[in-house]
């Protein structure tokens, strides 16, 4: 049995079906991972460079996760990889010490709700505030909340941001850029008005309430105001060989 017909007889074990291939156009990354649709549904679509190819560090059938490393040079980049309500979704683990699949959940889950009652809907993490150390001044209506990178954004019923830097986001910069930055690039590029521009905010503290909706996801309810939190596979620097965001 070959490295490729190991890996599809474990990722049965989860319900999953696994297609491993040669890399993709332009791929840069030494392994890619994604989730796929065909006829036969959702399935893990995983693209290696040559010499490169994961290996399985521990499968748990009940809940339908794993854990792959993949080896690139004296690092061993780890992907949680598994089943979330109705989808297939992959993860790039940050941190050390992760051994299984629990270590790896762990590890993606913020230290700012450890020990909470945080209610979790995708990467996001609401945890209930008894009272708020700031005024309210602007509450927003269906408003998105985005990781950036072109993920799919979960929509809030109501949330309000306190602090932060003001950025102007478009397709080109998903993460968005400081005022001084839009108006240099402007003068650099005048092609760069022609973008679907809109301002947001990056690295403010979010707060929400009422329905959180994402069509990956069920609906979730906030009864009062949650601080939100994102999970940690941004710390992550393999994380860019996710192309799956959601």
């Amino acid at each position: 049995m070959n490295s490729t017909d190991y890996l599809c007889q474990h990722f049965s074990r989860i319900g999953a079906r696994l297609k491993v291939q040669g890399p993709g156009p332009r791929q840069g990354e030494k392994v890619r991972i994604d989730v796929g649709r065909d006829r036969g549904g959702e399935f893990f679509d995983i693209r290696c460079q040559q010499g490169f190819e994961p290996e399985l560090l521990d499968v748990q059938a009940v809940s339908r996760h794993l854990l792959l490393m993949v080896r690139d040079g004296a690092d061993k980049n780890k992907f949680l990889l598994g089943h979330d309500e109705r989808h297939w979704f992959a993860a790039a683990i940050p941190g050390y010490g992760v051994r299984d699949v629990r270590t790896a959940i762990q590890s993606l889950r913020p230290a700012e709700v450890e020990g909470m009652k945080a209610i979790r809907q995708g990467e996001w993490f609401f945890v209930p505030v008894t009272k708020l150390t700031h005024k309210v001044v602007n509450i927003f209506r269906n408003e998105p909340l985005s990781r950036g990178a072109g993920s799919k954004p979960h929509i809030c019923e109501e949330l309000m941001r306190h602090a932060g830097v003001s950025v102007l986001v478009s397709s080109g910069y998903p993460n968005g850029i400081t005022e001084a930055e839009h108006n240099q690039l402007f003068k650099d590029n005048p092609g760069a008005s022609r973008m679907h521009w809109r301002r947001m905010v990056r690295d403010a503290e979010v707060y929400a309430r009422g329905d959180v909706r994402h069509r990956d996801h069920k609906t979730i309810h906030l009864d009062g105001w949650h601080r939100v939190y994102m999970n940690r596979e941004r710390f992550a620097k393999h994380a860019k060989q996710i192309a799956f965001l959601d």
